[in-house]
């Protein structure tokens, strides 16, 4: 299960990234692109693919073999948790944009969102 599910974390990130780069391209998100456009220009298609792959991988590596609970709920929590404190330490300061676009409320929703969405998709093919 641990492999399947980080593999599967890595596509949804990857995957993920580019339908987001891809509304950004055609406009969502507004002139900022939800504050996007800075991240993507600095970093690149490709490499932004790349980050996003990696980082839900690690992500869910950490997660997943520090034994905690694989559920919903506590993935939901875990990227709240992430999301906050990659607000308050600006780990990438080009998403200072995005952070400027969403309030608290908004980044914890769409940091949340990404980490459940791996589970989901690993149930679907199980």
């Amino acid at each position: 299960m641990k492999v399947d599910l980080i593999s599967t974390a890595c596509l949804v990130g990857f995957g993920g990234d580019f339908l987001l780069q891809t509304g950004v391209k055609m406009g969502l998100g507004g002139p900022t692109g939800w504050g996007l456009k800075e991240y993507f220009a600095q970093h690149g298609s490709s490499e932004a693919l790349f980050v996003a792959g990696g980082m839900m991988s690690l992500f869910y590596a950490l997660y997943v073999n520090a034994g905690l609970p694989v559920n919903y709920k506590s993935l939901a929590l875990y990227g709240i948790i992430l999301d906050f404190v990659f607000r308050k330490l600006m780990i990438f300061p080009s998403l200072e944009g995005y952070y400027e676009y969403f309030n608290y409320f908004w980044s914890a929703v769409w940091g949340a969102i990404p980490l459940i969405l791996p589970l989901f998709m690993y149930n679907l093919q199980n």
